[in-house]
């Protein structure tokens, strides 16, 4: 291990395991030590560099985040949202019909009030039946004010989360929007990791990576060189040109390679 730059957050001996498991993903499928770990030994240098490439992916691992935790909070405001309507609708149909029985039954009071005043009204009886019409009505006009106010309520609740949706859909707008942008940084072909090797001197130089899984498998795909070998046109194996995927094994298409290659060093040994 040559260079580390402390901005990655990883250890030595961190960097050192990811290094061993890249380096198991393509000895234990063959059974073969292609790779020796020697400290004091400078073959193979592998280097981590910190630049434009890791701080874009950095910045972009935190906007997923975001976006994801909006999304989320979006989401679950949705249905709150929906189930406030469902049951804010569901409350008015039965105000409403409420409403139309209590004007009903107060005009056919009302035409019984104004018999009552055209007549003798001297039947007690009939008062007190009206009288009792009177209070049941009064009683149940104000339930309607109280289911009024419950609704008045429900309609401000309704009105604040979608507010608030509103308010997280143009802040998803804008980071998506940024995040596109950054992501547009990175280019077609954004470069983990390279090997070279000049004037007899080999060099691994890691550039970027999102994860553990990620880091192993750039460190596996550049240790594939150093053995010798190329690209390959199959995207999920190790040796594709471009590190689309976190699984940290051997296809197919990288395993004949390998075994390719180790037949033509076993004939030449």
């Amino acid at each position: 291990i040559g260079f580390l730059d402390r901005r990655f957050g990883i250890s030595q001996k961190n960097f050192l395991d990811a290094l061993t498991l890249a380096e198991a993903i393509w000895e234990k499928p063959i059974e073969k030590n292609l790779f020796v770990y020697e400290p004091d030994q400078s073959e193979l240098v592998v280097n981590l560099i910190y630049d434009h490439r890791q701080e874009v992916t950095s910045t972009l691992s935190g906007l997923e985040d975001v976006l994801e935790e909006n999304e989320a909070m979006y989401k679950s405001l949705q249905n709150k949202y929906a189930g406030l309507k469902i049951e804010y609708d569901s409350a008015k149909a039965i105000y409403n019909t409420l409403v139309e029985t209590f004007n009903n039954e107060n005009n056919a009071y009302e035409i019984q009030v104004e018999s009552w005043n055209k007549g003798k009204r001297n039947s007690k009886e009939q008062f007190n039946e009206l009288e009792e019409e009177r209070i049941a009505l009064e009683t149940k006009a104000q339930e309607l004010k109280t289911l009024e106010v419950e609704l008045n309520l429900m309609v401000r609740e309704i009105n604040a989360l979608a507010e608030r949706l509103n308010r997280i859909a143009r802040s998803l707008n804008l980071n998506v929007e940024t995040y596109n942008t950054i992501g547009a940084s990175r280019g077609e072909s954004f470069t983990g990791g390279l090997y070279s090797q000049v004037e007899g001197k080999q060099t691994i130089d890691i550039y970027e990576f999102e994860s553990r899984e990620k880091l192993v498998r750039v460190l596996a795909h550049e240790l594939g060189p150093a053995r010798g070998l190329e690209h390959v046109s199959d995207p999920g194996a190790i040796m594709y040109y471009l590190n689309e995927s976190d699984i940290g094994i051997l296809t197919q298409t990288d395993l004949a390679t390998l075994q390719a290659l180790c037949y033509t060093e076993d004939i030449k040994n």
